[in-house]
């Protein structure tokens, strides 16, 4: 950690006015906290671990104290994590000169799962990390941490009460058929020894496995109740005041009937959008995009830990007004969330069950699972053709949350004065929404940025510097009043208030390159076209000027009587259309700007 990041994280809790989940402050103005082992254990049991501040005063709006002694703070700090957690840990601890304060910082991280959960020592109790501070594991979450230290196989045991019976005929037909047209081993095989072989069932003619089951039972729920889907619908403005939730359902059966159960109540419950395409016809496509839906509900039947404490829970799907929510039992296995949807990655905490299922098909005769790795970077694609940010993805550990953002197509200006910017760097598909926000007025926080595409403080902060880092947002104020708007350079005065464009209409030719500037496509920024009114105006005044030479910005503005921003602008206008080029650094005001004749520039 650098002063730099420690600075922002400070911003931040400020702005959000307590901890964060990622953040635990301590005041250690009188002496080494004895509050915080309970953190430590839950930092080590939580994806991703955590920091601890030292030295400042939640209180009063996190104002920097100091700590009471930096080297015994730390001392004190290793100490515990070393001698007072089981298994030990280790704190990297760093100390700043914060606002003429001594602080101390320390980064504490994740347990590999198979040493978690990590206990206090002097109590013997273990914590997971939350968004309003720690809280004690129970009984059943600490026995999923240590059932996750081995490779699950709760879905290789045989449902012993069951029989062959309880399975659906219809379903093991298509199922053996499919299992035999796509393996030369398997075909040659009589359908009980490609059941048994397959993990549907324990024993040639035995009872089969909890894979089995799920995947093809007659009704899985009478052995296992609460293994099936829980959908709500938040309430609106207009339902009753006290209402809880609207079109509750819960969806049971085999994993086929589940999914397709699933998936046709989110599109009775989720409304269609016009879209236009390149050839400027409107169509209409569903809010979520049915595909990515799709995967993310297989991807939560196949990966839910089916361990005996899990049992007792469902898998939740709620619609909100401005997310789509699943939640499953079990956290991910095998891998991280920054991991997920890179190419080739995949670990199925159920090996048997997600086997089983790509042999399975439910309506339409689409696959439950079409294929290994693919879940993710489907559902990645298919909001990113659509047009929308990315899902973000929680893993607490025992439990593992997806939020699917509702955030609609930009409107077609917008989609324009995207592609009109040049930012220092690429913009992600989030960042691309939030400036578009800003650009009709939003002032982002990082809380605010939360609220609207789901993430945690890490991710929004580094949402916002990259904006400032690529010229597009700028940081205004201190402690708990900083926000983020769009930048002076970029706020002229052809504001967004007025729906006016920093380009002018172009040919059909134009519109169709500005049509591949979809959030996310990747395609390359359309060519620079001209603008109208005073800026046109100013740009050639200035090229005028810069034809006797190249002149620094203080030269330009006193010859053209234009402000330093007026100023700026035009000469973005003037470098996208490749007519100046800078002579120096950027901020530098020894740097000249000069005109560029024959792809040269024109010297003084």
């Amino acid at each position: 950690m650098d002063t730099a990041e420690l600075t922002t994280i400070i911003a931040d809790l400020r702005s959000e006015g307590s901890d964060i989940a990622e953040v635990e402050v301590k005041l250690a103005a009188g002496g080494f906290p004895q509050t915080l082992a309970p953190t430590l254990s839950a930092f080590a049991n939580t994806p991703g671990g955590g920091t601890l501040i030292f030295g400042l005063d939640e209180s009063d709006t996190f104002s920097a104290v100091g700590v009471y002694d930096v080297v015994a703070c730390k001392a004190a700090l290793a100490n515990l994590a070393r001698t007072g957690m089981e298994p030990p840990l280790n704190a990297r601890s760093w100390s700043f000169d914060f606002e003429g304060r001594s602080v101390v910082a320390a980064q504490v991280d994740e347990l590999s799962t198979s040493l978690k959960p990590c206990r206090v020592k002097g109590t013997g109790k273990a914590y997971l990390r939350s968004y309003d501070g720690d809280y004690e594991l129970s009984i059943l979450e600490e026995q999923a941490f240590i059932a996750n230290r081995d490779t699950p196989r709760f879905d290789q045991e045989a449902v012993s009460s069951a029989s062959f019976e309880d399975l659906d005929q219809t379903l093991l037909s298509s199922y053996l058929e499919t299992c035999k047209s796509s393996s030369a081993a398997l075909e040659r095989m009589q359908d009980t020894e490609v059941l048994f072989r397959t993990g549907v069932v324990v024993e040639r003619g035995g009872p089969p496995t909890v894979a089995g089951l799920l995947a093809l039972g007659l009704y899985p729920q009478q052995y296992f109740p609460n293994l099936v889907i829980q959908a709500s619908v938040a309430p609106g403005p207009n339902d009753p005041v006290g209402t809880r939730a609207v079109d509750s359902k819960r969806f049971d059966g085999p994993i086929p009937l589940i999914l397709d159960q699933a998936l046709r109540w989110v599109q009775r419950n989720t409304r269609s959008r016009v879209r236009f395409g390149r050839d400027g016809h409107g169509r209409d496509e569903p809010e979520y995009p049915i595909e990515a839906v799709r995967e993310l509900l297989s991807n939560a039947l196949m990966h839910r830990d089916l361990g005996p404490y899990a049992l007792g829970e469902a898998i939740t799907l709620k619609l909100e007004s401005g997310q789509l929510i699943l939640s499953n039992p079990g956290g991910l296995w095998g891998l991280t969330v920054d991991r997920l949807g890179k190419t080739g990655v995949t670990s199925a905490r159920n090996g048997y069950l997600t086997r089983i299922c790509q042999n399975v098909r439910y309506s339409r005769d689409q696959r439950v699972v079409e294929a290994m790795a693919s879940g993710i970077p489907t559902v990645l694609r298919s909001l990113r053709e659509a047009g929308m940010v990315p899902p973000r993805f929680h893993d607490q550990g025992v439990r593992f949350t997806v939020r699917v953002p509702n955030h609609t197509l930009l409107a077609p200006e917008d989609l324009e004065w995207l592609a009109s910017l040049r930012p220092a760097v690429p913009l992600n598909d989030i960042q691309r929404h939030a400036a578009v926000a800003m650009r009709h007025g939003v002032k982002w926080t990082n809380k605010t940025l939360r609220d609207a595409f789901p993430m945690d403080s890490l991710e929004a902060r580094n949402v916002l510097a990259g904006l400032v880092d690529a010229r597009v947002a700028e940081a205004v104020g201190e402690r708990g009043g900083r926000v983020y708007q769009l930048s002076e350079m970029l706020n002229s005065e052809d504001s967004p208030q007025q729906q006016r464009l920093p380009m002018e209409p172009d040919t059909s030719a134009d519109s169709e390159a500005l049509a591949s500037h979809v959030p996310g496509s990747g395609a390359a920024a359309s060519s620079p076209r001209r603008a109208p009114g005073a800026r046109r105006v100013n740009a050639d005044n200035i090229a005028a000027l810069l034809s006797g030479g190249p002149a620094n910005m203080s030269a330009i503005q006193e010859s053209t009587g234009l402000t330093e921003r007026q100023a700026l602008y035009a000469l973005h206008l003037l470098k996208d259309e490749g007519r100046v080029v800078l002579q120096g650094g950027q901020g530098d005001r020894k740097s000249k700007w000069a005109l560029i004749y024959e792809g040269k520039p024109v010297a003084e």
